[in-house]
């Protein structure tokens, strides 16, 4: 008599262990991408910090920001090296925005270290990138985008505290 009831629950049972290993997979397939994404941003967050031309980049694009409106009244700015160096170091941070957007990298990583940065970056360069969607052969109504989009989310997040970013003194 037993075994006839548990025969009638057999079914069932197996389904309801289908159904919890279906669900232990997943969770495990989530965790494993979660942290796919994180290494993404710390390797390439990493590499970043170690390629001394990206560096320099940073470090000039900090020192031209506050021009940026100056350049833009120069007749022959897309010719310039200020003009250059300035989209070379948006472009970075536009392929950091993309990766964060699509899912490549880890948001809450990314939010940790580039927080300040990227939306500091779109702030003071807004002026230029207004400038360069309206020129034809610079750039279009998506020039940046990604960019501009995931700075005005963070800009209403609080960056988390942790990191803190300082300048190195220059080597002697």
């Amino acid at each position: 008599m037993i075994l006839e009831t548990a025969a009638k629950f057999a079914p069932i049972a197996t389904a309801l262990i289908a159904l919890v290993a279906s669900c232990i997979a997943l969770s495990a397939i989530r965790a494993q991408r979660d942290i796919a994404r994180r290494r993404a941003a710390i390797d390439f967050f990493l590499k970043t910090e170690m390629d001394d031309t990206v560096v320099k980049l940073y470090k000039r694009f900090k020192q031209l920001s506050p021009t940026i409106k100056e350049l833009l009244a120069k007749p022959d700015l897309t010719n310039t090296q200020e003009y250059h160096d300035i989209r070379a170091f948006l472009n970075i941070c536009e392929l950091i925005a993309v990766g964060i957007n699509e899912g490549a990298f880890s948001e809450r990583v990314s939010l940790a270290y580039w927080g300040d940065v990227l939306p500091m970056s779109y702030r003071d360069a807004e002026p230029l990138i207004k400038q360069i969607r309206s020129t034809p052969g610079e750039g279009t109504a998506l020039t940046y985008a990604d960019l501009e989009k995931l700075c005005k989310k963070w800009t209403t997040k609080e960056v988390p505290t942790g990191i803190t970013r300082i300048e190195c003194p220059p080597m002697a």
